[in-house]
């Protein structure tokens, strides 16, 4: 079977991927069940049987009541031994489920973070977390349903079979096996139609939950544009489709289930009148007919086990087909199979290179054409220009967020391709323009910077990051909660938070996106302060829209859509009277970089 098929991932390489490492544990308990299970399976059958024998003795002219005590004896015993053996088979499969479900949602959760930006970019984190949850149930009921239900009710089935052709006559077992087929008939399907409407529904739901994240994710919006009654009613009409699919779900249950009953009713009177007919004629006694009425509940029952395992395995498997797409994606941006090393270089920072890089995140729409620059280790290289110039793009594509479409980015020499994702991300620094934290405490979300971290190294860097005097501030002092991607801070608390975070992590190439943006004026003269101390001795990328802090940059690109349109010293760029210059002058006069054209340069 093929690793990939129809888009989603086999079950059998899927099954090699979230499987443990050593199975005897499991293989243990797997054996001690089987054997349960096959022991609770013959008393399941031979209880009727003996239950049969003592109707016999008891309705015949003599009864033996030492031989009627042995059978209520050995029915006693058996009824015992069957309610030990399946709840003690249950509690030996309850590790196994766990596991696995545990396995399964990490195993998606490690996929997810291993896919490249732009997946995450287009992602609905509802909709996602839906797909792991239900991937990690539906795997966890197929293990559930076989071992609780196919087997036990197979091996009942096979063994009440023999019974019943060595007792009755061959025409019970030929009523019998017909009615299974008539009914495996309609049951096969009704779970076709089922399988089309829970696919159905289980989209109704995605929706659902997804526009119940976004909304709350972006509830400051939603209030203040005064939309809530808004929101209400759009997910009023989404939970109306959902009761939709949901109403015919639920329909096609209650047809195969009723007709499937009028099966078993027509299939039962037809047995019970055979076995009549047989007593009357002296080839059967009462207890046969006791005997024959109870293994026919105990077929139904079975069957009817069965016919749910075959629906919930086919559930499932709809439960578990977009978790198999999901896991069959392959990230776009993978460590090489034999990375070569990185050379030592300068012990502070690292040599970074482009060479004619072209880039665009669509066909046909390029962000950056033919870029080109060369920054020695230790050295500061800022770019400036106008929201979508491209500044932004190049510092992903130094972080290998995408791989460009022509060219190439070097690091001390070596392609950033070539090198393993590990040991590239291990040299690298964003702050960028928007932070994310955890919903953690302060600490918990500076220490992210380099895990493992003391609490005085912690102290250090959010002093460094000018977060002292919130800290100081709040009761809890460090152990305070920032809220979910920090909602109770503000946007310049939560970037000298992203700064603290880097300040901790002390990396050898430091890309700075925009990381003042969110300061006041004279926080940001002191970060920048601790951001030129950090920078010292390393290669640093600042992309800035206040050139005031670039201008003890090494080297300066001007970038306009997409191209460098100029380059040099912040001196140099200023006698060229060019682009550069022309921004100066208007952020001098208070002026934005983003109303500034190239005409005006």
């Amino acid at each position: 079977m093929a690793a990939i098929k129809n888009g989603r991932l086999s079950l059998r390489a899927f099954w090699r991927q979230v499987r443990p490492s050593s199975l005897k544990g499991w293989s243990l308990r797997f054996c001690c069940a089987c054997i349960l299970l096959v022991l609770e399976s013959v008393t399941a059958v031979a209880t009727p049987w003996l239950f049969s024998g003592m109707v016999g003795r008891l309705s015949g002219h003599e009864t033996a009541l030492v031989a009627i005590m042995a059978l209520l004896a050995s029915y006693t015993v058996l009824r015992m031994l069957g309610a030990v053996a399946g709840p003690a088979r249950s509690l030996l499969m309850v590790p196994i489920r766990t596991v696995l479900r545990e396995r399964i949602s990490l195993r998606g959760l490690e996929h997810i973070h291993q896919l490249s930006a732009r997946f995450h970019q287009q992602r609905q984190t509802g909709a996602l977390t839906r797909v792991i949850d239900r991937g990690a149930d539906a795997a966890s009921t197929i293990v559930d349903m076989a071992f609780s239900n196919v087997m036990p009710n197979l091996l009942g089935l096979g063994l009440t079979f023999i019974v019943v052709l060595h007792v009755f006559d061959g025409w019970y077992l030929v009523l019998l096996c017909g009615t299974l087929l008539l009914y495996a008939g309609v049951s096969f399907l009704f779970t076709r139609w089922r399988m089309q409407a829970r696919r159905e529904r289980n989209q109704a739901n995605s929706n659902a939950h997804r526009h119940l994240v976004d909304s709350l994710l972006n509830a400051d919006i939603v209030r203040a544009f005064g939309n809530a009654a808004y929101e209400s009613r759009r997910q009023e009409k989404i939970w109306k489709s959902l009761s939709a699919a949901e109403a015919r779900l639920q329909k096609l249950i209650g047809s195969s289930q009723a007709i499937r009953n009028i099966l078993i009713a027509l299939a039962t009177a037809s047995l019970l009148g055979m076995a009549i007919l047989d007593i009357e004629a002296h080839r059967l006694g009462v207890a046969q007919f006791v005997l024959i009425g109870t293994y026919l509940r105990s077929v139904y029952a079975s069957v009817g086990a069965l016919n749910y395992v075959g629906a919930g395995w086919r559930n499932a498997r709809v439960d578990m087909e977009a978790y198999l797409e999901l896991m069959a994606l392959k990230p776009e941006i993978q460590s090489p199979s034999k990375p070569a090393p990185l050379p030592i270089g300068q012990p502070g920072g690292v040599t970074l290179e482009m060479q004619h890089v072209t880039f665009g995140y669509e066909p046909g729409r390029l962000i950056l054409q033919d870029v080109s620059f060369r920054l020695e280790a230790g050295r500061m290289l800022a770019v400036v220009g106008r929201s979508g110039s491209g500044k932004s793009t190049l510092a992903k594509l130094i972080s290998r967020l995408y791989d460009p479409q022509e060219g190439k980015v070097l690091m001390e020499g070596v392609a950033l391709p070539d090198l393993s994702l590990e040991v590239l991300r291990a040299q690298i620094g964003v702050v960028a323009q928007d932070t994310s934290l955890f919903n953690a405490t302060i600490a918990e979300n500076i220490a992210y910077g380099r895990v493992g971290a003391g609490m005085e190294e912690i102290r250090r860097a959010a002093e460094a990051a000018q977060l002292g005097p919130l800290i100081e501030r709040l009761p809890d002092g460090f152990a305070t909660l920032v809220g979910e991607r920090g909602v109770r801070l503000s946007g310049g608390e939560r970037q000298r938070m992203a700064i603290a975070r880097i300040l901790l992590r002390s990396p050898r190439l430091l890309v700075l996106d925009e990381a003042t943006s969110a300061l006041d004026t004279k926080t940001e003269d002191a970060i920048q302060q601790e951001l030129l101390a950090l920078s010292s001795g390393r290669t640093t990328v600042v992309i800035a829209h206040r050139l005031s802090t670039i201008q003890r940059a090494d080297h300066i690109l001007v970038m306009e859509g997409g191209k460098v349109m100029e380059e040099g010293t912040h001196h140099d760029l200023l006698e060229k009277e060019g682009i550069y210059a022309g921004m100066w002058r208007l952020q001098a006069r208070g002026g934005s970089v983003e109303s500034h054209s190239v005409v005006e340069g």
